[in-house]
This record gives structure tokens, sequence and C-alpha cells, in this order.
């Protein structure tokens, strides 16, 4: 009996119940690059170019399993674009200048990867981009749509992470996502897709306990 009792406390004591943190935050930046926009609404165009602005993105994530998580994310980005329009509506226009508008992003997030040292990591995304605030460079002017537009949005990341410990991480990823623009106004071979790219950093923290199960050491 005495035996018995031994060897199952041995037994026990080679089992180790593992934690992980049941929820992680994030903040990042990255260089954005976009397509631009073609509004037939107001009758214009929203072009991009090739110039680089910094956007901030933020999480909030529940983890489910194996390193994976599902939260939401938030992204702000301030651009600098070339605002054309051929409309006569009254609000501000011009054939060709200088503006800059916001874009903010609202979206579910499904992350996987994670774990101490080196991984890759997997982020797909599906949401709303709002577009705010067009305003002409040269006297700060509203530009139309003045009550700013609410597109769709689909985005999908890939890149690698380090994890500095079980709860902190640091991750560059690169992000492909597309933004669809409703059709009104727009002949049939117009597009209605803005592609965006960005090159991002973040940090990742984990905090609570979430105990997926008992693993034999």
């Amino acid at each position: 009996m005495a035996a018995s009792a031994a060897t199952a406390r041995a037994q026990y004591s080679g089992l180790s119940r593992t934690t992980e943190p049941a929820y992680w935050v994030s903040g990042g930046i990255g260089a954005f690059n976009g397509q631009g926009v073609q509004d037939g609404a107001t009758k214009s165009t929203w072009d991009f170019g090739q110039k680089m602005s910094w956007q901030y993105r933020a999480t909030i994530e529940k983890a489910i399993q194996n390193q994976s998580t599902i939260g939401i994310v938030a992204t702000m980005v301030h651009v600098p674009f070339t605002y054309t329009s051929s409309s006569t509506s009254g609000v501000a226009t011009c054939s060709s200048c200088a503006a800059h508008l916001d874009m903010f992003g609202l979206a579910a997030q499904f992350h996987a990867g994670g774990g101490v040292g080196f991984h890759q990591v997997l982020e797909i995304a599906a949401g709303a981009t709002a577009y705010r605030n067009l305003k002409r460079d040269s006297d700060g002017a509203a530009l139309a749509p003045t009550g700013g537009n609410i597109d769709g949005m689909f985005a999908l990341g890939y890149g690698f992470g380090y994890g500095l410990s079980s709860n902190s991480e640091v991750t560059l990823t690169q992000d492909y996502a597309l933004v669809l623009h409703e059709n009104t106004g727009l002949s049939s071979g117009t597009s209605n897709t803005n592609t965006i790219r960005s090159i991002r950093m973040a940090f990742r923290y984990g905090f609570g306990a979430r105990r997926p199960g008992i693993r034999r050491r």
C-alpha cells in the first residue's frame, strides 16, 4: 500500500499544469501606403499616390487555443492625397489640389502565432473603414463628401514575432488590405477597390491566466 502511494505521488509530481495569458493587448505603428478612392457620388478622385504615412494600431484579444486569439483591432492614419473633382455642388472643389483625410478602421481579428522565441504570425481581419475630415491643404476647406464615407474592409497579415516571455512579444508584420467602396455613380470599368499595404511593428502583452490542460514533464 505504501509503495503504491509513493508511486502515485511520483507520477503526479511529473505532471505540470501549463498556463498562458487569457487576454492580450497590443499597440503598434506602421508604414502605410494606399491606392486611393474613386467616389462616384461626388464625382471626385482621392489619389493617395506613393506617399508613406504612419498608421497607428491597437488590439484587444481573447485567447482561444494553441497560441491563437480572437479580438478587435482599431487603426488610424492621417493620409495626404491629391483631390480632384468635377462636381459643382457648392462645397469646396478643385481640379487638382493637395489635401488630407483621416482613415479609421475597426474590425474583428483572428491571430495565430506565439510562444517564447522566434515564431511566425498570421492575422486575418474583416470590418469597416471610415474616411473622415477631407480637407484642402491650402485653406483647410472641407471637401466632399463632407460627412465622410464608410466602406467594408478585409485584411491579411503575415510576419514574424519574438516572444520575450510567456506574456510579452514583439512582432513585425506585412499587411495587405482591400477596402471596397460603393459603386454609386461609377462606370462599369472603374475600380471601386482601395488596395492598402503596410509594414508594422507591434508590442503585445498578455494578462490573466488560461489553463489549456495538463502535460507530462
